[in-house]
């Protein structure tokens, strides 16, 4: 006899993704064949109450959790730019799943507050570095000086940013338009990675979002015209030539101006010889300087990596302060111990001193009469 409660194999999957188990390790776990494994993901088999709690017990993720409905799709993004040696598939799985998993929670939050106008520009055939110089206008920024609070500048210009409580060796975030309405612009992080990589990361991924809302060029090419833009949004050519003119370009020299702009002596070095002011060997010279002492991966002048704000204010302005993590996981009937890790890994109020504005709905006021307000279909939260 088939069990009365549906069990919804995508989130089966999701969870197993998200832990990085295999479909064969967690066949062997739960003492089931693969194949049959596979035709429940695939929802053509129902498991058994006991397997369902095999299931549950093996991905550590609450019986409940899979019979929720699946979460809003959420593409690959800048994921599919990438080559496919650069990162392994279970790395991108997991990447993908956690953060299809903290979206759903933040859009479920998201319904209780008015949206935030969107600022970022989309743009169909522009120069890497003009597109950089369109989107500081066109989000507020002045166009010579260092941009600071970088993550909570893009929050508070409509941006969403999502840090994850991963360490992947070879993926330090991804970038995509999700297919909500109207689309929003997300960018995703992984933890572990200085503030000055963390940076350019972050402005190269946005860099994406302008660029790149249709896919054009091999990945190498694509990727190359994000860090264009990343290194013009960061450091703009004019501004930083009057930072370098006259002067002998040392490795002094850029650990101080890496305090004013925050980012990488690297990143400086390649701005440098983008402008002309050094030649490509002079750049080598100095990336091979800083290889002997051991600063390629963490230079001097630390950097502390920035947090973002928005989805954890939306928990407290919801559920209070402290938070309770057991409420806001019950959204999606996921792991509190995940919820909670992702909590940590966002601002309190306390860490943050201009936290993004957030306005809640007039729930009085018919949903087509709001103005800039999201429109989802309204989300029952628990108590």
């Amino acid at each position: 006899m088939m069990p009365t409660t549906t069990i919804n194999g995508d989130r089966v999957r999701q969870a197993r993704e998200i832990r990085r188990i295999s479909q064969s390790k967690l066949a062997g776990a739960i003492d089931v064949d693969q194949s049959y494994l596979s035709y429940v993901e695939a929802g053509l088999r129902e498991p058994s109450p006991e397997v369902l709690e095999r299931i549950a017990l093996a991905t550590q993720f609450p019986p409940a959790f899979f019979r929720h409905p699946s979460a809003p799709e959420f593409p690959l993004g800048s994921l599919l730019f990438r080559r496919r040696d650069s990162l392994p598939a279970d790395e991108r799985d997991q990447l993908r799943q956690a953060a299809r998993l903290a979206y759903e929670i933040f859009d479920s939050m998201a319904t209780r507050f008015k949206a935030i106008d969107i600022r970022v520009p989309r743009l169909t055939g522009e120069f890497p570095r003009e597109a950089a110089d369109v989107a500081r206008s066109a989000m507020g920024l002045s166009p010579d000086t260092p941009v600071t609070n970088l993550i909570n500048r893009l929050e508070r210009n409509g941006v969403f940013v999502l840090l994850l409580p991963l360490t992947l060796q070879r993926a330090d975030g991804f970038s995509v338009w999700a297919d909500t309405e109207p689309r929003r612009p997300v960018i995703v992080l992984t933890g572990g990675w200085p503030g000055d990589r963390q940076r350019f990361s972050v402005a190269h991924e946005l860099g994406h979002l302008v660029l790149h809302q249709v896919p054009t060029g091999s990945p190498s090419e694509m990727d190359s015209q994000a860090d264009a833009f990343a290194s013009e949004f960061l450091l703009p050519s004019e501004a930083l030539r009057q930072d370098l003119n006259g002067k002998t370009i040392t490795l002094t020299l850029l650990a101080q101006l890496k305090s004013k702009w925050g980012v990488s002596m690297q990143a400086l070095a390649r701005q440098a010889q983008n402008l002309g002011v050094i030649t490509e060997g002079q750049r080598k010279y100095l990336d091979k300087q800083m290889g002997l002492r051991g600063w390629i991966r963490e230079e001097p002048v630390r950097l502390e990596p920035e947090k973002p704000r928005m989805f954890r204010k939306m928990a407290e302005s919801t559920y209070g302060i402290p938070t309770d993590g057991a409420r806001v996981a019950a959204l999606a009937s996921a792991p509190v111990k995940l919820v909670d890790e992702i909590l940590d890994s966002h601002a309190s109020r306390a860490e943050l001193t201009r936290p993004p504005k957030l306005e809640t709905i007039d729930e009085s006021t018919p949903p087509a009469k709001r103005k800039n307000v999201l429109q989802f279909k309204p989300k029952r939260i628990r108590a």
